[in-house]
């Protein structure tokens, strides 16, 4: 065991390769290829990057080799897209070549309900046993690094390197994240997508990004646990949990749901009541669909752990248009709680308000005078200050949606540890205003400061927030 303190490094080639072979590299591939080929001519491995196939002497002006075994170099990672039938053979010449990392790009194993599919992947769990070389997949994409573009796909930006790493047995969702993340500003260290989960897996992963000390947040996409014991796993979540968000979207929690999984990774059906017990238990912070799992990415990357609410009191301040019974029963339904202001600071907001058409005790409603940058920052600042309020919620409306309104705002944002962010509920329904929002958005995410599209997603995300919050508590 490496203590957890040190800088982990057991999976350092494999995110980090110097030496790439692409076995099944053919420029009339129909498994998709050519953009993994062509994105390669232009990235930092253009030249360590060998192409595989026997037929070919050259592929898009590079030697092309007949086997990895004629590669004159050493090879840290080889990605197979080849028909099922020839991986055994191929997976022995890695094993030769002492490859440490194969990714099993192609598909067609398990997740087809054929037995005898099943039994191929476990001939290629057999190949490696007892040797160097590890397999990641089949039916994935394999590794991603934020920091120097490592993937599967290059087609997608990237945006900023940060410290949230994610693991997917879905690839497709892998390279929705990576584009939600550029979108959104999500900045992300290490990914990885690996599919059937036959020999490398998700507790594998857990572990790795639990040690590894740039890792601050975990996300991860799961159908099954794969080759990992589901009881390992819940211990892992146990440890990783105390110092590290983990974020898990569950795939298939519906009986109609486990049947897609099974045709998509081979997973087989799990009990829901199962994964949430397990997440009540170490703290694991579970989610259902896409949009929670890129919100709550969001607010923990964002919030953990410099800005830690001290309790579940939301404080809402709207520049007209809110209505309180809805905002209130929204939030109250995601468990958390709307107080009143403290005396004193209904008496602020009321020498600055006028006596109609507003509301000063929470949510509160500045109506027309919400217009009038200085006092809705103002009030802001009472509200943010106010001992009741834990949390601060902002809707915008279009008229808001200026340069100088959010650059007073973030001023109040960085000035506080409370739990702040933005709600954007207009923009979902107007092409002109979220194309108004694109510029002021640069400067959110420069600042690093959260919003969201609607107020539903800031209930749920930020509720899922002080559930983890309540763990750590709780576990002190």
């Amino acid at each position: 065991m490496v203590d957890d303190q040190q800088d982990f490094d057991e999976f350092d080639t494999l995110f980090h390769p110097k030496h790439i072979a692409f076995i099944g590299a053919s420029e009339k591939s129909a498994l998709g290829s050519m953009l993994f080929l062509r994105s390669f001519k232009n990235s930092q491995w253009s030249e360590t990057f060998y192409p595989i196939n026997p037929r070919s002497e050259k592929i898009l002006d590079w030697k092309c080799y007949p086997s990895v075994l004629d590669v004159p170099y050493p090879v840290d990672t080889a990605y197979i897209s080849t028909k099922t039938k020839y991986i055994p053979k191929i997976m022995k010449e890695c094993v030769d070549k002492r490859i440490p990392w194969v990714i099993i790009f192609s598909s067609g194993f398990s997740e087809t309900g054929d037995p005898e599919r099943k039994k191929l992947e476990r001939e290629i769990v057999e190949i490696i046993k007892g040797t160097d070389t590890r397999v990641i997949g089949p039916n994935c994409l394999g590794p991603f690094n934020g920091e120097t573009g490592m993937a599967f796909t290059f087609s997608t930006p990237f945006g900023v390197p940060g410290s949230v790493s994610f693991m997917s047995q879905s690839g497709g969702h892998l390279t929705q994240l990576v584009d939600v993340g550029f979108k959104r500003d999500l900045r992300f260290r290490y990914g990885i997508s690996f599919g059937n989960q036959i020999d490398l897996n998700c507790l594998d992963f857990l572990r790795h990004f639990r040690r590894d000390i740039k890792t601050k947040v975990i996300a991860i996409y799961l159908e099954s646990f794969g080759s990992a014991n589901g009881h390992e796993f819940y211990l892992e979540l146990r440890k990783t949990t105390k110092t590290k968000p983990v974020i898990i979207w569950k795939g298939g929690f519906t009986e109609d749901g486990s049947h897609a999984a099974f045709s998509h990774t081979g997973a087989i059906a799990s009990n829901q009541k199962l994964w949430d017990s397990m997440a009540k238990q170490t703290g694991a912070i579970l989610v259902k669909n896409n949009d929670e799992f890129w919100n709550i990415i969001k607010t923990i990357e964002l919030l953990f752990s410099n800005h830690l609410p001290n309790g579940r009191n939301v404080g809402i301040i709207t520049p007209g248009g809110g209505s309180s019974v809805n905002v209130t029963d929204l939030f109250a339904f995601h468990n958390l709680k709307v107080p009143m202001l403290t005396p004193r600071s209904q008496e602020k907001i009321a020498n600055i308000l006028p006596d109609v058409n507003v509301n000063i005790k929470n949510p509160i409603d500045l109506g027309a005078s919400g217009f009038i940058l200085d006092i809705f920052a103002d009030c802001i600042e009472i509200v943010v200050d106010d001992p009741n309020i834990d949390i601060v919620i902002v809707p915008l409306w279009p008229d808001h949606l200026y340069r100088h309104v959010f650059n007073r705002m973030i001023k109040i944002q960085k000035r506080i540890s409370k739990p702040f962010a933005f709600c954007l509920p207009s923009i979902a329904d107007s092409i002109e205003l979220a194309k108004k929002f694109n510029g002021i958005k640069k400067n959110l995410h420069k600042n690093r400061v959260l919003y969201f599209f609607s107020l539903k997603e800031a209930a749920k995300s930020i509720s899922l927030f002080c559930d983890y919050c309540d763990y750590l508590n709780f576990g002190r």
